[in-house]
């Protein structure tokens, strides 16, 4: 087998992939594997070992890692309760005047009296003045809490990432639930750790200019901290976030320099060797372990050795080997966009540019060369980026292409003034000038490049089976799947099935009629995205009551972006609470907005006038809708205002709850009631004016004691209601008696905050329900309820042989004429 690395990684990963996202017991998995390794091993023995023997076996480990790692935590049964914890402090994220925030290594955990000998890490936020050194021990009583994934599709999954890094469980704490702080003793490494920490922080903060310091430290750190969020947003905007992070650059770098002076000074090539190797690994230590430099690690220890051993270096096995060592390691950091970008980028790199350089005949000139090499990275990482960010740097070739190698020359003046500031300071202060000198022009340079119009495409995210696509058909164009060894009989069954599938998905579009109603989870607050056949429309924006969260910024804007909207055909604000309409102003000023629509004015509320000196600004037409009023949305589609009405639109002691703009949407014979904020008077009304029954309601108020009345509820008799609400909010909704009284009724709730974003999809006469947070499926619950696709895939399998069969013999027949 050629490159074994890469077959056995690939097996692995798609056992840990196939684990994440279906429960399999361990148990039996742990009999399947060592059924498959026993037979593994007779095969060995009688008779040469099949390769897809081995595949399984790996496929089954990487299910049994992800299940062990899973449940490995030990904290995670103590969660939701208060608990008294014993900690070490592990590493300091940040620290400002009210608030700080670390990761602690808990050893010992106290729950009704009874102790524990634990060894785990959390993450931990104080609020408060209090401040805690590396390696003190302290005690803290606090509540243990699992963070939570992502609640709206493709967004940042905040518990994932934790999980890459150990960490499965959070706390937040005041700095008076400290029993007592020790100061600890650090370990040697870790004063070495610390010690590095402060030199780079003092040496480049004395002899750099402070932006300039800022970003070296934050490259050699490994901390994007450092930065400003302005000079974060110009490096990807240009495609050059990959400089900030630490990767195989900096470590080539460093394995270049080491190795060359430790050559030139006449030290032995064997100690040479495991000098360089020590010291990377110590630089991993010292930056966090971060799975690019991992990568780098093991990729050029395996390089050095094999350079000392004069065996043969292979850097697409290699590669592979680095990625089946790090699952075995952490099966959680496949899910790492790190550790994906850059294996992503190191395969292309070594894969494509070769192929591209020769079909290129470039000669000797380095500068084609790396210009190719650039390309070929932005190739292979162009579904990644889209899917993950959105973005497509439409300059980001030219960027890297001049700013790369200024960078790289500054990265190596760099650590050569890590080297001389404390032995020869004239040489130190000199290479200090050349460092800004070259910064300076660097930053020029992103700073004029930042202000040329359309510097970046947005681009939706694609789906898995969209990337899988692109790669197939990018793996096919440069060889790596060969066509022309794959039968010919093959060849055409593929082109027939890929003919039929372009016809079944344009006829589907065709003839699809369908509305989606998304009610997207904004925590405390209500954004609801209803897409039908003539465009987008938002209703409410959502945003934060409390804090600087930006609801827009984090949630609203990406969801959107990752949909593939880019422009909403009108927006409805129902009321000028936070907590509906606080995100606008941002998405006006990042999304275009054909039209916003309002219920009534409000003169003198910040966030109404906010509204409007925006829309006027950004010149988008705000209408003022009266009762009685009805808009088309497509041909199936219309939306009615029933509310508020002109008598409490008129008395300004009405509180703004009940002058909620009120919506009925028609959908074939399908009623749809989104209802604000509501509360008695609002209520009354529509119960006094509404003669038709609802199929779906939007709940008042999220569910608040002051809504939802009885009367209400008999009045519209709705089959389903969903309710826009935050988890563990201040406020109690939704309140256990409104519950009560859908129950009572047999009317299905939905609820944001238990199911995340909610998706209900009208279809003319049939509907779906769709939330995004479900339980993990096991494979029987696959099989019942996917068990028609699954009989689909056999029947294609079928015809696909029947195919096959028939070109043969058509095949056949054609040579038989011939003769």
């Amino acid at each position: 087998m050629k490159r074994p690395f890469v077959y056995l990684s690939s097996s692995l990963l798609l056992g840990i992939i196939f684990s994440y996202y279906i429960d399999m017991n361990t148990l039996l998995c742990l009999i399947l594997f060592f059924m498959v390794l026993l037979i593994n091993i007779i095969k060995i023995i009688k008779y040469k070992i099949r390769s897809l023997d081995l595949l399984l076996s790996l496929f089954i480990l990487g299910i049994i890692l992800n299940n062990f790692k899973t449940t490995s935590s030990q904290l995670l049964e103590y969660k939701d309760n208060l608990v008294e914890v014993t900690a070490v402090v592990d590493e300091i994220l940040s620290i400002e005047e009210d608030e700080s925030k670390y990761v602690v290594k808990a050893i010992n955990i106290n729950h009704n009296g009874a102790n524990r000998k634990v060894s785990e890490k959390i993450q931990l936020k104080i609020l408060g003045r209090a401040s805690l050194s590396i390696g003190d021990e302290f005690l803290f009583r606090g509540i243990l809490r699992e963070p939570l994934p992502n609640t709206n599709p493709k967004l940042y999954n905040h518990k994932l990432n934790l999980l890459t890094e150990g960490i499965f469980v959070t706390t937040t704490i005041r700095d008076s639930s400290i029993q007592y702080i020790i100061e600890g003793d650090c370990s040697n490494i870790t004063i070495i750790k610390y010690k590095f920490i402060e030199r780079v922080e003092r040496t480049f903060d004395s002899y750099l200019t402070e932006r300039n310091s800022s970003l070296m430290k934050a490259v050699i750190l490994g901390k994007n901290a450092y930065l400003d969020e302005e000079n974060i947003g110009k490096f990807r905007q240009l495609g050059l976030a990959h400089i900030l992070a630490v990767s195989g650059l900096h470590i080539g770098l460093i394995v270049s320099i080491l190795t060359g002076l430790f050559a030139y000074i006449g030290i032995n090539k064997n100690i040479n060797i495991i000098i360089t190797l020590g010291a990377i690994w110590l630089y991993a230590y010292i930056i966090g372990y971060p799975p690019s430099v991992i990568r780098a690690n093991i990729m050029f220890s395996l390089l050095l050795i094999s350079k000392t051993w004069g065996e043969a270096y292979d850097s697409i096995n290699t590669l592979f080997f680095a990625i089946f060592i790090m699952l075995i390691l952490n099966p959680y950091w496949a899910f790492s966009i790190g550790f994906q970008l850059s294996f992503i980028a190191t395969f292309f790199l070594v894969f494509l540019t070769p192929r591209l350089k020769e079909n290129f005949n470039l000669g000797n000139s380095q500068w084609l060369k790396s210009l190719i090499a650039i390309i070929s990275v932005q190739i292979g990482l162009l579904p990644i980026q889209a899917y993950y960010f959105n973005r497509f740097s439409i300059l980001g070739i030219m960027a890297n292409l001049f700013i790369v190698p200024l960078f790289s020359l500054c990265l190596i003046l760099g650590l050569f003034l890590l080297c001389f500031s404390n032995l020869l300071v004239p040489i130190a202060y000199s290479i200090g000038l050349v460092i800004d000198f070259l910064l300076d022009i660097q930053f020029f340079a992103i700073d004029i490049l930042s202000y040329f119009p359309y510097i970046e495409l947005k681009i939706l995210s694609p789906s898995i089976v969209g990337v899988l696509c692109y790669y197939i058909l990018l793996f096919i164009s440069i060889g790596i799947i060969e066509i022309s060894n794959i039968d010919k009989k093959i060849n055409k069954t593929i082109i027939f099935y890929l003919l039929f599938l372009i016809f079944i998905n344009s006829l589907s579009i065709y003839i699809d009629q369908s509305i989606d109603i998304r009610f997207i989870d904004v925590g405390q607050g209500d954004s609801i995205l209803i897409r039908t056949q003539g465009g987008d429309y938002l209703i409410d924006t959502g945003g934060n009551p409390f804090g600087n969260f930006s609801i827009g910024e984090s949630i609203l804007l990406p969801y959107l972006e990752k949909e593939g909207i880019f422009k909403l055909d009108g927006i409805f604000i129902t009321h000028y609470d936070e907590d509906h309409c606080k995100s606008l102003p941002y998405l006006m000023d990042n999304i275009k907005i054909e039209k916003i629509y309002i219920g009534y004015k409000r003169i003198g509320n910040k966030l109404y006038e906010d509204i409007i000196n925006k829309a006027a600004e950004k010149g988008i037409p705000v209408i003022l809708l009266k009762k009685g009023k009805t808009l088309v949305l497509d041909d199936n589609t219309t939306i009615v205002v029933t509310g508020p009405p002109e008598d409490l639109v008129l008395n300004s002691s009405i509180d703004e709850n009940d002058l909620s703009l009120v919506l009925l949407m028609n959908y074939y014979n399908k009623n749809v009631l989104f209802t604000g904020d509501i509360e008695e008077l609002g209520e009354s009304h529509l119960v006094e004016v509404l003669d038709t029954k609802v199929d779906f309601l939007k709940v008042p108020h999220h569910g608040s004691k002051t809504s939802s009345s009885e009367e209400l509820l008999d009045k519209l008799d709705p089959s389903i209601a969903f309710i826009s609400v935050g988890r563990n909010n201040v406020f109690g909704h939704p309140h256990e008696e409104v519950v009560n009284r859908y129950r009572e009724r047999d009317v299905q709730l939905y609820r944001t905050d238990e199911l995340g974003l909610i998706n209900l999809k009208l279809n003319q006469e049939k509907y779906e329900i769709n939330p995004f947070l479900k339980e993990k499926r096991n494979v029987l619950y696959v099989v019942k309820y996917f068990y028609l696709h699954l009989c689909f895939i056999i029947f294609y399998i079928i015809i696909s042989y029947f195919l096959i069969k028939y070109y043969k013999i058509l095949e056949k027949e054609m040579k038989t004429i011939e003769l």
